[in-house]
């Protein structure tokens, strides 16, 4: 009886693990989290979030493909996860999204949001009607961490919030002969790097009533009390100069290191000098399939994008066109920017993309982007990818905003860091021992996860909207099918068969950018007959037909494409385009046998029965 009850156990654990293992549309119920748990109230280092992608590789090989594509200037592997249903066809051969985070290395939570996405889109593959549909037709790429060497520094060692930021590359900072020689280091040995104090009779600084700062002693405040010099940023006067932490670990900033519209007052040295940027570049370039690009920065919850060129004349064709004009939903946000004639889809698709961002985020800021040498532009004008950097975090403004104007209090501000942090938020000025200074004070700033990256129990919220913005740009990718199609007999065995291509999607097949460059596949539909001759495309009325020349001009649609048996032509998104062919037939039972392929937008194939009344 103990057998056949444990037996019995065992059974409904197996139909129940096999029940779970469906689509599920019902909200509240599990959907996958629970297959694969990961901590996201903590940042991973570089060996850490290494092995959870391998073990997500491990976990789900029929979705995900992990490979290295380069070593970064410290010789650790750079990863990219291919996301995809690999059953349903390669991975360039389908529409792609890519995303990076953490080029700088300070920028940690970029890691955590491009893991999460990857863990999302694989936990919910098997549950989530809508991310099982956008696998089998789309490809994620997801390098988490971009500048590897930095961000590990960041995350396992004590820092400041604003450094290391560049990939390590000896430079001579303050011009001495010397290279990072004179960086910030942790005095006192507590796991946090702040600044320095001393007490000094005629110092302008005093600690603040509740102790957690140094403030500045105003001209009229009769202060009686201790007063502090500021020495500066924790750390030794390594090269004797008199100076602290003024030649810190850092290098190029990679994020100016791109090659279009590169300067040499920005990037330093000369374009894709880095490793790092070189390994990108050559990756994406290798894949004509992106279509939309992500790059997570801190800080400030902006979300950025590359507009389309500006227009240099003015005039009625330059007029900036209201994207909100027609649609009364999610898509309120209209850029300022006139754009030329030939950009200005794109200029469309940026603005709807970016107000359903908007919507979603909540609390971010729309603005365009720069070029410079940045990752945004080059991804736009070198790739003819929809580009967008999101700049994450920022401040602690609408959880500590209790009176909404916009601004956090001091009082605030230490309202919110003792009852949603626990009073875990800042460096407590104390008394330390410096070999060159003696006994000093250190503290009075914020720790490193407060500014710049967001505290633990924020980790997780921030990767889940960015996550489902995501997530929203990846169900946008362009689907092509037919639409409605008419059959008319126009004259004796003369047919004119009008038919849609819909893309119901918000992005086209390729940019404009993408067909400026001629840097994208056309998308392309075959036509052939059962029975008879399709016109070619003159604008003359075929021999032996009652039509004139004149009904080709008259009659036709104004929208339609007069088509042959091949026709070459771009998809633009959330379109319908309408192709027309006058079919030459003497076979009551003939068909129009049509063949859609699209590089990116899919396949699919119709036939239409010629018949109807003249």
């Amino acid at each position: 009886m103990k057998r056949y009850i444990i037996s019995l156990f065992l059974i409904i654990l197996t139909f129940g693990a096999a029940a779970q293992n469906r689509k599920q549309e019902k909200i509240g119920r599990p959907h996958g989290e629970t297959d694969f748990v990961i901590n996201w109230k903590q940042y991973y280092t570089y060996d850490e979030w290494v092995k959870i992608m391998m073990d997500l590789q491990k976990k789900y090989p029929g979705l995900c493909h992990v490979e290295s594509i380069g070593k970064s200037r410290m010789g650790r592997e750079m990863y990219v996860m291919t996301i995809t249903a690999k059953h349903t066809g390669i991975d360039t051969g389908k529409p792609a999204v890519w995303v990076d985070g953490a080029i700088h290395g300070n920028e940690v939570n970029g890691i955590t949001c491009s893991l999460y996405l990857a863990w999302y889109l694989l936990t919910r593959y098997d549950y989530d009607p809508r991310i099982y549909e956008s696998l089998n037709r789309s490809t994620v790429y997801i390098l988490p961490g971009f500048n590897v060497d930095g961000g590990d520094s960041y995350v396992r060692f004590p820092n400041t919030e604003n450094n290391p930021r560049e990939p390590f590359r000896p430079v001579d900072d303050d011009k001495d002969g010397l290279y990072d020689d004179d960086m910030t280091e942790d005095v006192d040995g507590d796991g946090e790097l702040s600044v320095m104090y001393a007490e000094d009779p005629s110092g302008d600084y005093r600690l603040s009533r509740d102790g957690l700062r140094f403030v500045r002693i105003e001209a009229d405040d009769w202060w009686e009390g201790v007063r502090f010099r500021r020495l500066g940023n924790e750390g030794y006067d390594n090269d004797g100069d008199f100076e602290l932490a003024e030649d810190d670990l850092g290098g190029i900033d990679p994020n100016r290191n791109f090659p279009w519209d590169f300067r040499k007052e920005n990037g330093k040295s000369y374009p894709l000098s880095e490793p790092e940027t070189r390994n990108v570049l050559n990756f994406q370039l290798a894949k004509k399939n992106i279509l939309v690009s992500f790059n997570y920065h801190n800080v400030g919850r902006l979300i950025m994008y590359m507009m389309p060129p500006e227009a240099k004349r003015p005039g009625p064709a330059f007029r900036q066109r209201d994207a909100a004009t027609n649609e009364k939903d999610i898509y309120r946000f209209v850029s300022p920017r006139r754009v030329d004639p030939e950009y200005q889809h794109d200029a469309d698709v940026f603005n709807k993309t970016v107000s359903a961002g908007l919507y979603i985020l909540k609390n971010y800021k729309p603005e365009a982007g720069n070029e410079y040498g940045e990752h945004l532009a080059t991804s736009y004008y070198l790739l003819g990818a929809y580009s967008f950097l999101i700049e994450l975090w920022g401040s602690p403004t609408p959880f500590a905003d209790t009176n909404q104007d916009g601004y956090v209090s001091d009082d605030e501000y230490k309202k919110w860091a003792e009852l949603d942090l626990g009073g875990d938020a800042w460096v407590k000025p104390h008394r330390a021992s410096h070999p060159q200074f003696g006994e000093i004070w250190i503290g009075g700033t914020a720790k490193k996860h407060i500014g710049r990256t967001p505290p633990p129990r924020y980790i997780e919220q921030e990767a889940d909207k960015q996550c489902l913005y995501v997530v929203y740009c990846i169900e946008q990718l362009p689907r092509l099918s037919f639409g409605n199609y008419s059959v008319k007999k126009t004259g004796s065995n003369l047919y004119e068969v009008e038919v849609e291509i819909v893309n119901d999607k918000l992005f086209p097949t390729a940019s404009d950018r993408s067909v400026q460059m001629k840097r994208y596949t056309p998308d392309r539909i075959k036509a052939s007959v059962s029975s008879g001759t399709i016109i070619k495309p003159s604008g003359n009325a075929p021999a032996g037909t009652t039509s004139t020349p004149s009904y080709y001009r008259t009659q036709y649609r104004k929208d339609a494409i007069h088509a042959g048996e091949t026709v070459e032509f771009r998809a633009k998104g959330n379109a319908t385009q309408v192709f027309r062919y006058i079919v030459l037939s003497s076979s009551p039972g003939a068909t129009l046998d049509l063949s859609l392929d699209s590089a990116y937008g899919g396949k699919a194939t119709v036939k239409i029965k010629l018949s109807g009344k003249s």
